[in-house]
């Protein structure tokens, strides 16, 4: 009998929520319809860097997504069909310089050696060492917080995180892809993986440990891999003959672990024997290459390397060199003897360059420094702009979403008030920024 009461009650009772469930139902579904409209009036575009800008363009952005690109200036009204559920947004660029958003291949959104405390020279590898724990975590976050809106405020709508400690990194990714916080598109790599013999997170001592570190990366996240193929510039042991740090066999292993899961491994080069083994074992791009040479050149172009160059670390070398002795003193300025010409060297050989700032080691939104300094050693503003839109979305492997402004692609798109491909410092004053068909800043 109480059963059958019981029952009575909860079948009662699942009738009455029936129209309430309805009813969200029916709400969520009208939400769901609604379209968001983004129509942009551009002065010049740029649609496709490498290729010239074109005039008095309408660019048209369906969720987040370009739509149509179209000839003159046409109202919201002409392009979009009548809809009482489209949400529709206008944006007047018509006396600006429109062009993909930028992407920086080598980022450290955690920190920022400039800041109070820290060396202008340090290096990440250690620093990140030593500030793993779980409150650092916590503090590491709420800092990269602040730097990640600095970064997408400059114009750099995608990066990608190569090195960082804890899981702070990823909390952030994943915080910007849902909308809960404001940020560049982040392609996280976790912590580095380096000869060490700590047992901190990335260490290994044996191809079987090298193994293991590589998959603690994957399995808390990462999107690519970061490896240690040389020591730091901030050592001695960064110099041009310093061998590699990795035996064959251990490098091999960090590849090819990487492989299982299709993702890309990221090098950390300096000295040539590190730069030649990691471009020839099939890693996706050798970070600085300080000290490639011609058969470095020849290994890249022939297993497709790119070269993410860094070459914004110069601002900070000039400044302690000022303070170096010794060894230290030799070593920095090397660096600034070989850098930027060898970059320049490979650039001709048929290296494809990635922009990359190494922003954290240099300062945050100040990202486009590194396009100057292309420019600086041979580059023109073209190949420059190339190197940070089309280039870097190759090297991502997403070429079919970043880079350019083509229907179907994502509405990353910047303007600026003078023409970068005249002037590349016009970067360094990005006045609006869409990212996603979002406006994030006008």
């Amino acid at each position: 009998m109480y059963k059958i009461i019981a029952s009575i009650i909860l079948s009662s009772a699942t009738l009455l929520c029936l129209p309430l469930q309805a009813e969200e139902k029916k709400e969520e579904k009208e939400e769901a319809v609604k379209t968001q409209w983004l129509v942009v009036h551009a002065g010049s575009l740029l649609a496709v860097p490498g290729e010239s800008p074109l005039s008095r363009k309408t660019v048209v952005i369906k969720d987040g997504l370009i739509d149509r690109v179209l000839d003159g200036y046409p109202a919201s009204t002409e392009v979009i069909e009548e809809d009482e559920n489209a949400v529709v947004e206008f944006l007047d660029l018509s006396d600006s310089f429109v062009l993909p958003g930028l992407m920086d291949m080598h980022v450290h959104l955690s920190f920022e050696f400039n800041a109070k405390g820290q060396q202008n020279h340090g290096a990440a590898e250690e620093y990140m060492n030593q500030h793993s724990s779980a409150k650092d975590d916590a503090y590491n976050f709420v800092t990269a917080i602040g730097y990640a809106r600095k970064t997408l405020n400059a114009g750099f709508t995608t990066v990608r995180n190569v090195g960082s400690a804890g899981w702070h990194i990823f909390a952030l990714r994943d915080g910007i892809n849902d909308g809960n916080l404001q940020g560049p598109r982040i392609i996280a790599s976790g912590h580095t993986i380096r000869i060490g013999a700590d047992n901190g997170s990335g260490a290994c001592t044996s191809v079987e440990s090298c193994r293991r570190a590589t998959r603690e990366q994957i399995d808390m996240g990462a999107d690519v891999i970061k490896v240690y193929t040389t020591c730091s510039g901030s050592k001695p042991c960064g110099y041009e003959g310093a061998p590699s740090v990795f035996h064959e066999d251990e490098l091999r292993a960090v590849i090819e672990t990487a492989a299982t899961r299709e993702l890309k491994v990221a090098a950390h080069g300096h000295g040539t024997d590190g730069i030649n083994l990691a471009s020839s074992l099939g890693v996706a791009s050798i970070e600085h290459g300080s000290y490639n040479d011609a058969e470095s050149r020849k290994i890249m172009r022939k297993n497709d390397v790119f070269l993410v160059p860094t070459l914004a670390v110069q601002d900070n070398i000039h400044e302690d060199i000022k303070d170096a002795k010794g060894q230290m003193l030799t070593v920095m300025q090397a660096f600034l003897d070989n850098h930027g010409p060898r970059m320049f060297a490979a650039y001709k050989a048929g290296v494809k360059i990635a922009a990359g700032s190494d922003a954290g080691v240099t300062v945050h939104g100040n990202n486009a420094r590194e396009l100057e300094k292309y420019v600086e050693y041979g580059l023109t503003p073209e190949a420059a702009i190339v190197a940070a839109t089309v280039n870097a979305a190759e090297l991502l492997g997403m070429t079919d979403k970043l880079g350019t402004l083509e229907v179907g692609k994502f509405a990353d798109l910047i303007a600026v008030d003078k023409d970068p491909l005249q002037d590349i410092t016009a970067l360094q004053n990005v006045a609006v920024v869409v990212k996603g068909g979002q406006i994030v800043k006008k």
